[in-house]
């Protein structure tokens, strides 16, 4: 394999190993929500997953360096990670509704 193509697949890796970390971390500690700098860290990594951009170094260019389809692996990782990445009184509110 291209010592290119490993990089962005290793830099595609620690995105979602950052995702599921972050995810466990908030279900460890709701409180986390108030502090700026996770909240800046999930609103990173939801821009990152859900940008259909293919500038190099962008999901769905990474996606394409894999022959990955992006539409599929974005919807897995929404379903398994992102869409649990919201604040609780959003995801009370949601499930009020």
């Amino acid at each position: 394999m291209e010592p290119e193509k490993e990089l962005w697949i290793a830099v595609l890796a620690q995105a979602v190993r950052d995702t599921a970390r972050l995810l466990k971390k908030v279900q460890k500690e709701p409180e986390l929500w108030s502090n700026h700098l996770f909240r800046s860290d999930v609103r990173d990594l939801k821009r990152f997953f859900r940008d259909r951009s293919m500038a190099p170094g962008s999901f769905c260019f990474i996606c394409s360096l894999m022959s990955v389809d992006p539409e599929q692996a974005a919807q897995r990782i929404e379903e398994k990670y992102l869409r649990h990445l919201v604040p609780v009184s959003k995801c009370s509110a949601h499930l009020a509704a």
